[in-house]
């Protein structure tokens, strides 16, 4: 949940705007041809915005973010759009039903039958109004068990099918928001028939564990991503925390909802085991306590799976502790399938220093092949940062030295005119105190990423820097290596 970032978006004109660029940035793997992206704006869509993208087994992406009219704080309803190439999109023909008081937290994914769920976090009731279609937008059905009070920041993964029904299992993870200041945890409900009905939700942590201590930290982040290996049905949750050698926080205060988290988290079950409280096993995958401490959660530190079931974390890394997130590189580890308590040490996707890279995401498709996107700030003379979407490509992600192209996606800004700290909600206020979470603006903490059936990259990102370019994103490979092949 973005928390009290009220700015208003203007209103955009209904254009596709076209960018295309080509890949020049990082030292690039020598042989292989340049990346290059073509990037849309979604008509009629909302820079105030957490947008997701989906592909399903056909090939057709769905992307689900806010557009339209807009709710008292500026929000527009959750909306989901359709396109076959990445490139024309058009909204489904109906829009997701039983929405009161949209908020920018949504999340859609398509399972092996076509059919799409979509979701959004409403503030009637700070629960997930999610929706199921069979018929691509044509008509919505609203879904059983995912309208619990308190809940935020939802995500969803398909997994193989149930054996008893026969039908994709689909996953929803999310955590308490305002109780968790007492009592915090990743709750994870499955649905075992396609994601029409949901049953009930399971901690994935338990007492005596690190990462459930770590979590009590009053309200230690929200979820990163979760994930399952298709080969075996294994579910991944991955989500950072606060701790310290000593125990503790890290000498950082009160948080909700904005953590600046010092550890990431990859908590996995079989599937026999995920609908069960104690089924869960936590493997410590980034551990940045120190001396000196880092943040490796801006605000999130996601992971992704290749199609040998191997694990991947992409995390910034501060130059600094809390609260100043300036400066930081982009980073990523990964573990082989068969040992998920075995790291590889990290590779360097972005580098540290200047205005530094915020908000990753990661997608993997054969072994050693893998996309992340992100944030890259770029200083101005005499103001504060301008920030873009970026991506970077590894053909050799498993090896000891991996190397990543890079890309600038667009040049439209997604940010402009405040630090990586003021983006990742630490505002000083009255006595220097620096606050976060409900009391600070702050910017987007989800973005979109997905591939598409050929292994193409597809990132979805809003520009909220109140400009005429105010809108939702899309941004296609359309040249370069894939990770498919």
């Amino acid at each position: 949940m973005r928390g009290v970032n009220l700015r208003r978006a203007i209103p955009a004109a209904v254009v596709a705007g076209v960018t295309v660029l080509a890949a020049v940035t990082l030292p690039a793997v020598a042989s292989t041809p340049k990346l290059a992206f073509r990037t849309v704006k979604l008509a009629g869509s909302s820079g105030l915005a957490e947008p997701r993208v989906t592909v399903t087994r056909k090939g057709v992406m769905f992307a689900v973010t806010n557009a339209g009219r807009p709710n008292d704080i500026g929000i527009g309803p959750e909306t989901v759009y359709r396109s076959t190439d990445g490139i024309h999109w058009k909204r489904t023909a109906a829009q997701p039903p039983d929405q009161n008081e949209a908020t920018t937290d949504v999340d859609i994914v398509a399972t092996r039958t076509g059919r799409i769920i979509s979701s959004e976090l409403d503030y009637g009731g700070i629960n997930f109004r999610t929706s199921y279609s069979d018929n691509g937008g044509r008509t919505w059905t609203e879904s059983v068990g995912t309208t619990a009070a308190d809940t935020d920041r939802q995500w969803y993964a398909v997994g193989p099918n149930d054996p008893s029904t026969h039908q994709p299992r689909v996953y929803m993870l999310f955590h308490n928001l305002l109780s968790g200041v007492a009592q915090h945890n990743m709750w994870v409900s499955t649905s075992r028939d396609g994601g029409a009905t949901f049953g009930p939700p399971v901690p994935v942590s338990i007492p005596g564990q690190q990462d459930y201590l770590d979590l009590q930290c009053a309200d230690s982040g929200g979820p990163s991503n979760i994930m399952v290996d298709q080969r075996t049905g294994r579910v991944m949750v991955v989500f950072g925390t606060r701790s310290s050698p000593a125990g503790g926080c890290g000498g950082q205060p009160a948080e909700v909802n904005v953590v600046a988290a010092n550890r990431v988290w990859v908590v996995s079950a079989p599937a026999a085991k995920a609908t069960l409280p104690g089924g869960w096993t936590p493997h410590l995958a980034v551990n940045d306590t120190g001396p000196p401490a880092h943040i490796v959660g801006m605000q999130l530190a996601p992971g992704t799976l290749d199609t040998a079931g191997n694990v991947y974390v992409a995390y910034p890394e501060s130059v600094h502790d809390y609260p100043n997130y300036d400066g930081a590189a982009i980073k990523v580890v990964h573990a082989m399938a068969r040992n998920l308590d075995k790291w590889s040490r990290p590779t360097v996707v972005a580098k540290p220093g200047g205005a530094g890279n915020i908000l990753p995401h990661i997608v993997a498709g054969r072994p050693g092949r893998v996309d992340v996107a992100w944030y890259h700030g770029i200083k101005s003379q005499g103001r504060a940062p301008d920030w873009y979407s970026y991506a970077a490509q590894s053909l050799d992600a498993l090896g000891s030295h991996p190397h990543w192209t890079s890309i600038r996606l667009s040049k439209v800004r997604g940010e402009a005119g405040q630090t990586a700290s003021q983006l990742m909600g630490a505002c000083i206020q009255g006595q220097g105190a620096v606050l976060n979470g409900f009391a600070c603006s702050r910017s987007t903490d989800v973005n979109g990423i997905a591939i598409d059936k050929r292994g193409r990259l597809v990132v979805i990102w809003p520009a909220q820097a109140n400009l005429p370019t105010d809108g939702t994103y899309v941004s296609m490979q359309t040249r370069g290596p894939t990770l498919l092949r």
